[in-house]
């Protein structure tokens, strides 16, 4: 552990803080991490199972994102893209969701470039598409993005979407041994640096070029900090700022955080492989009303059936207990395959519950009519002395996002290095 005291405390030990520290290290710059959980990762969350990663957070790796790919591959981590066929079953009927979606994609291609920002609602409800269109349209946004259709703005969607074809958005590839893997690595390269788990903070109090923060284990002092609480933690104000953050304010009103409820159901074996409609799936669309969306580890041979309640769906089910989401979810999946629930008889069962988090408070970030530029205002710096980054803070379309998060502390990173004259 690094002695003396820090050039810059970074507050919170997620992707983003990790990413911050690594570089900020790498260049000589002495710093205090401190993260409030009993582990590093943040929202990202790898449990195991008879030997294999069950992902509660973040789980794919979307695109090709430079900063994921040569991290992974420099420490010899083995990435796999998804496989498998996407299936569809609504109203009780198994259908071919290939033409849907095709209209699904015209739909969002349609999404006007120019004139005033709308909610994804009204844009819809302007649109000639079929109501069948337009249901899984919305699905897509609550699913996909965790946000709520009456409040994401469409520039904003414009934005996201192209950011994911910039680096090749429609592949994706999961972590072969877990995400905690990436956390790992990035934690072994940081070792030098002091790093506190189990550290609550309660306030900051700053001024141009010093600033106090109280924490749970007794204050710390730096001329800089790097803030990466989540969006959900700055709106509801669990950190105290002395002076407030007023000119974040207009930012934070228009960016919201997305609710999501993930059930992870490990099974002895693929039982569901033996299933025609079932066989080689990737995801399976339906219109169950707690849990729509359920996906295997496809090509991976993990037996893991996942069920994803995001949007509507997470709020519904939020504060529930663990227990009582496994059931909701083993009657959901046993609604949809058409089976008794004592059929399914899972190994294991792993819940998270992401807005019920205290440290979290929601799962992603969005943008709201009027914010696609807001995560650039969340992410200027105060006074060469509070930096901003996480996933919420990018500004490039790729909030939301484990590299998006990553690129923040790139960002920030090189912000505190370029102010010290270090760059």
């Amino acid at each position: 552990m690094k002695s003396g005291a820090a050039d810059v405390i970074v507050i919170g030990g997620g992707i983003a803080g990790l990413t911050t520290t690594q570089r900020l290290a790498a260049a000589g710059v002495n710093v205090t991490l401190l993260e409030a959980r009993d582990r590093l990762g943040g929202r990202i969350f790898t449990q195991h199972h008879q030997g294999y990663p069950v992902e509660l957070g973040a789980e794919f790796v979307h695109g090709r994102s430079p900063e994921i790919f040569n991290l992974a591959t420099a420490a010899g981590l083995k990435l796999a893209e998804s496989g498998g066929d996407f299936r569809s079953k609504v109203g009780g009927r198994w259908e071919d969701s290939e033409n849907l979606m095709t209209e699904v994609d015209e739909l969002f291609d349609q999404i006007p470039v120019d004139g005033p920002d709308q909610s994804f609602r009204q844009y819809i409800d302007s649109t000639r598409y079929s109501p069948e269109v337009k249901d899984q349209a919305t699905r897509f946004v609550e699913g996909f993005h965790a946000a709520d259709p009456d409040r994401v703005g469409i520039h904003w969607l414009l934005k996201t979407t192209k950011a994911e074809e910039s680096i090749h958005g429609d592949t994706s590839f999961r972590i072969r041994d877990g995400y905690s893997k990436l956390v790992e690595t990035l934690a072994h390269e940081i070792a030098g640096q002091r790093i506190l788990l189990d550290t609550t903070v309660n306030a900051i109090r700053w001024q141009p070029g010093a600033v106090t923060v109280e924490t749970s284990r007794g204050n710390f002092r730096a001329p800089q900090v790097v803030v990466t609480l989540p969006l959900g933690v700055l709106h509801a104000g669990s950190v105290e700022f002395t002076p407030g953050l007023v000119e974040k304010d207009e930012a934070m009103r228009l960016l919201s955080m997305g609710p999501v409820i993930r059930v992870s159901l490990c099974f002895q074996n693929k039982f569901w492989e033996d299933d025609q409609h079932m066989r080689n799936l990737s995801f399976l669309f339906t219109d169950n009303v707690y849990f729509p969306t359920w996906w295997s580890s496809n090509p991976l041979s993990y037996p893991i059936l996942t069920g994803w309640a995001a949007g509507r769906c997470g709020r519904t089910l939020t504060g529930k207990s663990e227990a009582q989401i496994t059931n909701i979810a083993m009657s959901a999946l046993a609604q949809i395959l058409d089976r008794s629930e004592s059929d399914l008889k899972p190994e294991a069962s792993f819940v998270h519950d992401w807005q019920r988090d205290v440290f979290s408070r929601g799962a992603y970030s969005y943008g709201n009519v009027g914010g696609a530029e807001a995560g650039r205002r969340l992410a200027e710096p105060m006074a060469d002395t509070l930096f901003f980054a996480g996933e919420a803070t990018n500004f490039e379309g790729h909030n939301g996002t484990v590299n998006g998060a990553m690129n923040s502390g790139i960002r920030v990173a090189d912000e505190i290095l370029l102010v010290s004259g270090k760059s």
